[in-house]
C-alpha cells in the first residue's frame, strides 16, 4: 500500500494545475479587482448606477470592459474674448485595441463655422496678383471648415495621483483629417490635411453614460484651384485654431 501511494502522489501533483474550475478559468471583474486591485483600478474603475427607487447603488461594471465610445460635441472658441467667433459640432467614434488595452482608434467628423482671422490671417501682398495675398479679408468674414480623419487615443486617470475618483477619466487623442475650407469673401473652395489633438476631461455619471469637456487644437494646410500658372504656395492657406467643446456620449 505504501508503495501504491508513492506511485499515485506524483500523479496528484502533476494533475491538480490542470484541473481548474470554470470561475478559476474566467474570474469575474469583481474577483479580479479583490485580488489585484492596485493593477486594475490604476486606470480603471467599478462604476455603478444609482436604483432611484431603492437609494442604492446597482448594476456593477467594471470600466475596463469597455470597448467602444460615441460621442458627440459642441466647440466654441478657445479665445475667451471672442467666443462666439467659432461655433461648430463633432461627432466621433472609438473603439478599444484588443492589444494594447489603454489604446483606442476611431475615426472623427466636424464642422466649424468661424471668421478669416480666428484661424488664419492676411499675409503682406506679393509679386503674384492671384497670390493669396493680395485677396485682403476683412476680420469678419464668414469661413466654414469641414474635415473627417482617422486616429488614435489614450484613456487614463491622472487625477488618480492627486485625489480619489471612481468616475473621472482623461483622454488624448490625435486625428489625422481631410479638409475642405469654404472662404466666403473670395467665393472659394480649399482643400488639404491637418492634424487634432484632443484633450478631455469626462466623468462617467452611469455605467454607460459620460459627459465633459475638452481642448482642441488643429492645424492644418490647404489649397485652391490653380488661376492660370501660379504657384501652390501662392494658392495656399496655413490653418490653425483652438477650439473648447462640451462633450457627452457613451461606452457599449
Amino acid at each position: 500500500m505504501k508503495y501504491l501511494i508513492l506511485l499515485l502522489l506524483p500523479l496528484n501533483l502533476y494533475a491538480g494545475p490542470f484541473d481548474l474550475s470554470e470561475e478559476e478559468l474566467n474570474p469575474d471583474a469583481e474577483e479580479i479587482l479583490i485580488k489585484k486591485p492596485e493593477k486594475y483600478l490604476h486606470h480603471e474603475s467599478m462604476i455603478y448606477d444609482l436604483n432611484t427607487d431603492l437609494g442604492i447603488k446597482d448594476q456593477r461594471r467594471f470600466t475596463g470592459t469597455d470597448k467602444n465610445r460615441f460621442s458627440i460635441a459642441g466647440h466654441i472658441s478657445g479665445d475667451y474674448e471672442h467666443l462666439n467667433d467659432m461655433l461648430g459640432g463633432e461627432i466621433a467614434y472609438m473603439r478599444r485595441s484588443s492589444r494594447y488595452n489603454q489604446m483606442w482608434w476611431g475615426a472623427q467628423f466636424f464642422q466649424q463655422q468661424t471668421y478669416f482671422n480666428a484661424i488664419t490671417s492676411n499675409r503682406s501682398t506679393g509679386s503674384n496678383v492671384n497670390a493669396e495675398s493680395n485677396y485682403i479679408r476683412p476680420s469678419d468674414a464668414k469661413n466654414t471648415v469641414m474635415a473627417a480623419g482617422l486616429g488614435v487615443g489614450y484613456r487614463f486617470k491622472l487625477l488618480l495621483d492627486f485625489f480619489e475618483t471612481e468616475n473621472m477619466f482623461e483622454s488624448i487623442d490625435v486625428f489625422v483629417n481631410g479638409l475642405q475650407l469654404d472662404e466666403s469673401f473670395i467665393d472659394q473652395k480649399y482643400t488639404g490635411y491637418g492634424l487634432t489633438t484632443n484633450y478631455g476631461l469626462h466623468k462617467r455619471s452611469s455605467t454607460s453614460f459620460f459627459y465633459g469637456g475638452k481642448l482642441s487644437y488643429n492645424v492644418a494646410t490647404v489649397t485652391r484651384d490653380a488661376i492660370g500658372d501660379e504657384k501652390k504656395s501662392d494658392r495656399s492657406l496655413a490653418l490653425g485654431w483652438l477650439s473648447v467643446a462640451f462633450e457627452l456620449g457613451f461606452f457599449y
